[in-house]
């Protein structure tokens, strides 16, 4: 009779393994509808709307600074360009549909610059207009990067900008303009006549007659985090550290003169987590990609959470600028590689099985860093 108990106890096992395995295939318990919903009007409209008040607060104080250069003017407009630096980077986890159809970065935020272009182009021109910077120049000499490069050019700057012989202001003024002008298109791209019907909001959530599949969504959604995540683990963190092939290569860490690396960094983390729970700020009613995740596995949504917390709390040991830090304090550094691969491997493996979600690199768009 032993050898029939234990027969009927293997069974039990594996019922309960087949019962186990049903939950975790099951379909979660919010729909993808309503977390779309939640998620775009929470998140993902009021992040770009803020990102375009920044972008048109920039071109604002540039145009002021080249109006009246005043060490306050400058100040202002450095100030000004931090915060279009940072409302744009918590954009890039949301950088699918019209930001993919414009190529936005290309016009906004594409690195590297390349000051030596930029100063060549300068020396050849009596003048810089907008209709130039947006149709003639490389997407290497205009957007953030490169009004960066012009407004953060140590004691020089106001002597630079003031020199009425040189095109210097106009540029900076141009490039500004051009990065407002696609962050407003953007914006005016997703939101339409601004109804539930009007632009990509009524595809992305299922209310219009041309929608994509929820599942579609919720997979773009998905796919821009990771493909993102891995642009900064591997292509920037880890072939700075040399954790790729062994040999370090400084120039993947992005760095510029106003030392924004890890603030850039924290930014594009805040951002993925924002999609994920469904709110910029902590809401317990919002709804986001974990609401599904955790409809189908609690245990996994525990740790997609906590490999957020993680890096944001391994981000914060890091000091400006980012470039000169891999050095100076690299095992911290390699800690923030670490927990970042974590939370890569957490969603690469856990997340996209259990959503259904296909991955592949061939989605990725080519754009830079």
């Amino acid at each position: 009779m032993n050898w029939i108990h234990k027969i009927m106890k293997l069974m039990v096992a594996v019922m309960v393994m087949l019962v186990a395995a049903v939950a975790c295939t099951s379909e979660p318990s919010v729909s993808r509808q309503d977390v779309l919903v939640s998620l775009t009007d929470g998140v993902i409209v009021p992040t770009f709307h803020s990102a375009a008040r920044n972008m048109n607060a920039l071109r604002d104080d540039v145009r002021e600074l080249c109006a009246r250069p005043s060490p306050a003017s400058l100040k202002q407009a450095q100030e000004s360009w931090r915060d279009a630096k940072q409302t744009w980077m918590r954009s890039r986890a949301m950088g699918f549909g019209p930001a993919m159809d414009r190529r936005s970065r290309s016009f906004v935020d594409w690195w590297p610059v390349e000051p030596e272009r930029i100063e060549k182009t300068l020396a050849s021109r009596d003048s810089v207009d907008t209709e130039y910077v947006r149709e003639f120049l490389s997407t290497t000499q205009r957007g953030l990067g490169a009004i960066e490069y012009v407004l953060f050019q140590g004691d020089d700057v106001l002597t630079l900008l003031s020199d009425s012989g040189h095109p210097r202001c106009e540029y900076v003024v141009a490039s500004a303009e051009v990065a407002a002008d696609e962050m407003n298109g953007l914006i005016g791209d997703w939101v339409g006549a601004g109804d539930e019907m009007g632009g990509y909001v009524g595809e992305f959530t299922g209310r219009a007659s041309s929608a994509l599949l929820p599942l579609a969504a919720v997979s773009e959604t998905v796919r821009t985090t990771i493909f993102l995540l891995r642009s900064i683990a591997d292509m920037q963190l880890g072939a700075g550290l040399g954790m790729n092939d062994g040999e370090a290569d400084p120039m993947a860490i992005r760095s510029g003169p106003a030392r924004s690396g890890v603030s850039d960094l924290r930014e594009q983390i805040l951002g993925m987590q924002d999609t994920y729970l469904g709110a910029v700020d902590s809401d317990p009613e919002a709804l986001g990609i974990g609401s599904l995740v955790r409809g189908v596995s609690e245990e996994a949504d525990e740790r997609v959470r906590e490999n957020f917390r993680n890096a944001i709390a391994a981000i914060d040991t890091l000091k400006e600028p980012l470039n000169d830090t891999i050095d100076s304090d690299r095992e911290n550094v390699v800690e923030v590689y670490e927990v970042l691969k974590e939370l890569q491997r957490t969603l690469n493996t856990e997340v996209v099985s259990l959503l259904g979600i296909t991955v592949g690199f061939a989605d990725t768009d080519g754009d830079g860093g």
